[in-house]
């Protein structure tokens, strides 16, 4: 009888109490848009990326062992993709995030080292394209490379897509697009391929402007 009295008290002091629940961090809950694992800071050792949605803002996280580090980013999340590679050769995983939109495939990559750095975007790719007309020449030049074409029309420079691909120079990224008339008609096509070092700076390897569109 004593026994099953005092089971009885131990049942209702533990009903009558609140047991917390810790989170982790509130961060890591459904507002995860997208995880991925690497070694990220070079120390040999598993961290981990989270891509999250608060509210209206983006942002990544950067977590490991020893700190979690958080930047809100510019980004179309209704189509993306991510992947992780260490495009710079500097020994550890970048974070790489492709969005198509308006077709157009733009690429974003992220580095982790000391902290959260954006070594390249479509507002860098588009600071380092130069698009010149003199007379009826038009020329497009990134950093020692330029290519040169004559046309009577009047061009723009529209951008497609930029990837990532084995090539030629080793693994490197590659930027498309078209010069296009008054009427949106492809008139030439253009590819650029470059590299980017360990410093986040983009060397630039070759540029290719054809007639036509592919």
């Amino acid at each position: 009888m004593k026994k099953v009295f005092a089971v009885l008290l131990i049942f209702l002091f533990l009903s009558s109490c609140t047991i917390p629940t810790f989170k982790k961090n509130n961060i890591y809950n459904d507002n995860i848009l997208y995880s991925c694992i690497g070694d990220f800071d070079g120390d040999s050792r598993a961290d981990t990326i989270y891509l999250v949605k608060e509210k209206d803002i983006i942002k990544i996280v950067f977590k490991s062992k020893r700190m979690t580090k958080t930047q809100k980013i510019k980004l179309n999340i209704n189509n993306f993709y991510c992947s992780v590679e260490d495009i710079n050769d500097d020994k550890c995983d970048d974070f790489i995030i492709n969005t198509i939109e308006d077709d157009v495939e733009n690429i974003y990559i992220f580095t982790f080292k000391d902290a959260i750095k954006e070594i390249l975007s479509p507002h860098i790719i588009n600071n380092q394209i130069n698009f010149i007309k003199k007379g009826s020449i038009y020329t497009v030049s990134c950093g020692n490379y330029k290519s040169q074409i004559k046309s009577n029309e009047d061009l723009n420079l529209k951008l497609l897509y930029s990837t990532t691909e084995y090539t030629e120079y080793g693994k490197s990224i590659i930027t498309e697009g078209i010069l296009v008339n008054k009427d949106n008609q492809p008139r030439y096509t253009l590819s650029i391929t470059y590299k980017i070092n360990s410093l986040g700076k983009l060397n630039f390897l070759d540029i290719k402007c054809h007639p036509g569109e592919k």
